[in-house]
């Protein structure tokens, strides 16, 4: 894999330009990928009158989502040959179609339960799909981009943490507010690949072949990558799609407070990073093995045994404030979780993202199996539970191979 340098002439525009497009989409993914499974949910629920078959369904199509990931991953590292401009463009336009056919689906477009069931299963391909064609080209952009970050950045991520809040208030006011909030999500997305025009177009070399990439993954040199890729999968499944939805049932189903307990954990979380940035910033890195499990652990404990809006915000701040470091990132502004901080850095990337989405559908495998032999309460309980233990184990692994090296 070789390395692209933008000349510096054209740099600083290319830096302008790749950082609108990613605040440009955070908005639109911080109403979408915040309430849109959440939305899924709710109409299952009034579908079918049962909280267990509707989270049944929901993980169904989240599997479903995640299996496109997989099925499209190599196809879109292949293509980095042809450059990243025309994935990311493609990427946004599938973002904004699963939006709009979900918002078109929740307006009753679609006669019909079945025909309703296929728009929703749509959405979840096209998401899918999105992230398939998204993540990799954004990485290479993103590590040509890193050393010019936003001055006003701070300002930017308050404005993203008070989005959850809005959609709420728009929920709680405004008549068919799921349809405009989804298709106001998508509109961000559209307008995200206007400045994605002006960046470079990075032209890169991926080795594998598609049959390659899937051996790869599972020969026993790179055991170790798909171990904790394939953990990292499972609690990304667990705090991006199971917990927002126990949250919703926490709040007792109203919008308006789960948008306010999303934008008030935002805002704590802000403030910690301004705090461990200023304060402690050699804190985490100064940890012992034991304690970095034991945070990892403890967070989804927090989480565990919450059971009121002040007590998820509590929680959710401690968690995220003692998230290990570690090579996967979670992003709770816009409810994503990718690979290597985020940065593209060889072909090893794009098999942590399989690897990833792999433990995604697992998870929801497992998971969807115990809604259908326990109470729906146990189910959100063992979730939370192996995401804790996923979260010690994967710890444990990444912290004893940098300890190898």
């Amino acid at each position: 894999m070789s390395s692209f340098e933008v000349p510096d002439a054209k740099r600083s525009g290319a830096d302008v330009m790749f950082h609108g497009h990613r605040f440009l989409l955070r908005a639109g993914l911080a109403i979408g990928n915040v309430f849109a499974w959440i939305f899924v949910f709710d109409y299952f629920v009034g579908l079918s009158g049962s909280v267990a078959r509707a989270f049944a369904g929901v993980l169904i199509m989240y599997a479903l989502s995640q299996a496109i990931t997989v099925m499209l991953t190599p196809v879109a590292a292949a293509h980095l040959r042809r450059g990243t401009r025309s994935a990311l463009v493609w990427a946004l336009l599938l973002s904004a179609s699963a939006f709009v056919i979900l918002g078109a689906t929740l307006g009753g477009l679609f006669n019909g339960t079945e025909s309703a069931l296929w728009g929703i299963a749509a959405f979840a391909i096209f998401l899918g799909a999105y992230r398939a064609l998204y993540f990799i080209p954004y990485e290479l952009n993103r590590a040509n981009t890193e050393g010019a970050r936003p001055r006003d950045r701070l300002f930017y991520e308050l404005l993203l943490a008070l989005v959850p809040a809005f959609a709420g208030a728009t929920l709680l006011t405004e008549t068919y507010a799921p349809v405009k909030l989804l298709f106001g999500a998508a509109a961000f997305s559209v307008i995200a690949a206007l400045p994605v025009l002006f960046i470079p177009n990075i032209h890169e070399r991926f080795s594998f072949s598609y049959a390659e990439t899937f051996r790869g993954l599972f020969t026993r040199r790179n055991n170790r990558i798909l171990r904790i890729s394939f953990l990292e999968g499972a609690q990304g499944a667990a705090l991006l799609l199971v917990w927002p939805l126990a949250v919703f049932l926490i709040v007792g189903g109203s919008y308006a407070t789960l948008g306010i307990v999303f934008s008030v954990t935002l805002l704590c979380i802000l403030l910690i990073r301004i705090i461990h940035r200023n304060l402690v910033p050699e804190f985490r890195r100064q940890r012992s093995l034991s304690t970095h499990v034991t945070f990892a652990v403890s967070g989804w404990v927090a989480r565990f045994v919450t059971g009121s809006a002040l007590g998820v915000i509590i929680a959710d701040a401690y968690a995220y404030s003692t998230h290990p470091v570690r090579g996967t990132s979670v992003d709770p502004f816009v409810f994503e979780q990718s690979a290597d901080a985020g940065s593209f850095i060889d072909e090893y990337t794009a098999l942590k993202e399989i690897g990833l989405a792999i433990g995604r559908i697992s998870f929801a495998v497992i998971i969807g199996t115990f809604v259908f032999l326990a109470p729906i309460i146990v189910a959100f309980a063992i979730a939370l539970l192996l995401a804790a233990v996923s979260a010690g184990i994967s710890v444990s692994l990444a912290r004893r191979h940098e300890a190898a090296q």
